[in-house]
């Protein structure tokens, strides 16, 4: 309708620098967070700040879309900083003048994902990050890889379409990926792990019940990421993260909130999930060498 046009044009008078896109957000906050955050570092630069903002995009289940949708409308400090916003798709997706968006999508179908992403003004030339917190452990192989293969190369054209230009697949994009999943490690506790989680919750890790798969250790990880189209990739165990990456004073703190009964048992579990960061294209070759 005439107002849906109206914020789609004042979304197109902002200049975006770069997107995020989170497949299988669920509730996640963090576009709130980064919000937060910016707005209380700008001291008073909100105008130069404003014409170049971070995109950002939510994708999960239509039923969860729909849930998270309800309770930002029943808190004024979710709703504040969209802007004007405006529903799409049965009320299953949201978008707004601030750069979010909301987007109802399946993860096991990549193809459905280029899609609705593209119809939701995704721009596939902007320097873009992809973030999954547990969504590819319930993917198979094959679905895992297809996903990964769009964060990496897609650039926002049919693979049907045949114009006789040079194909935009082609074209190097710049893409990054931070991956927290799980691991099997083909050890009695991963195997137990996807046992439980098939018996108790019902939602499979279906990439983790592959004995020689893709998810089996860091390195099988890391081969499946420069598989599917990425330069670089490094993968972690978060035990490595704890004992490398944090300072004391950050694990004391984190020790503070939940004191830990069985250490032993949480290094275990801390075992089998690990971070990876994968990059394609120059922009985040310099970030990512942080994390070497």
């Amino acid at each position: 309708d005439d107002d849906d046009d109206d914020d789609a044009e004042e979304e197109d008078t902002v200049k975006y620098a770069k997107q995020v896109i989170n497949l299988g957000s669920g509730y996640d906050t963090s576009w709130w967070c980064l919000v937060g955050n910016n707005a209380s570092s700008r001291d008073g630069k909100e105008e130069s700040t404003k014409r170049s903002r971070v995109k950002w995009y939510d994708v999960d289940f239509a039923e969860v879309t729909r849930r998270k949708i309800k309770t930002i409308e029943k808190h004024e400090a979710l709703r504040e900083p969209l802007g004007v916003y405006h529903f799409e798709r049965d009320g299953s997706e949201l978008r707004s003048t601030s750069g979010y968006n909301l987007v109802s999508a399946d993860l096991r179908d990549a193809e459905e994902i280029k899609e609705i992403l593209t119809e939701a003004r995704v721009d596939w030339q902007l320097p873009t990050l992809f973030v999954t917190e547990v969504a590819l452990s319930y993917l198979n192989g094959e679905k895992c890889e297809k996903a990964l293969r769009m964060c990496a190369t897609f650039n926002g054209e049919s693979s049907n379409s045949n114009n006789g230009s040079k194909d935009r697949n082609t074209v190097v994009a710049n893409r990054a990926i931070v991956s927290y999943e799980a691991m099997r490690l083909n050890d009695e506790f991963g195997r137990r792990m996807c046992r439980n989680v098939r018996e108790q919750r019902g939602t499979p890790f279906l990439a983790l019940e592959e004995e020689n798969g893709s998810r089996v250790d860091c390195a099988s990880v890391e081969a499946m990421f420069l598989r599917c189209g990425f330069d670089s990739v490094k993968c972690r165990k978060m035990t490595e993260c704890q004992d490398v990456l944090l300072s004391r004073e950050e694990i004391y703190r984190a020790e503070r909130l939940e004191m830990l009964d069985e250490r032993e048992e949480f290094n275990l579990i801390q075992s089998h999930y690990g971070v990876s960061v994968a990059v394609r294209g120059d922009y985040f070759a310099r970030k990512y060498r942080l994390w070497l």
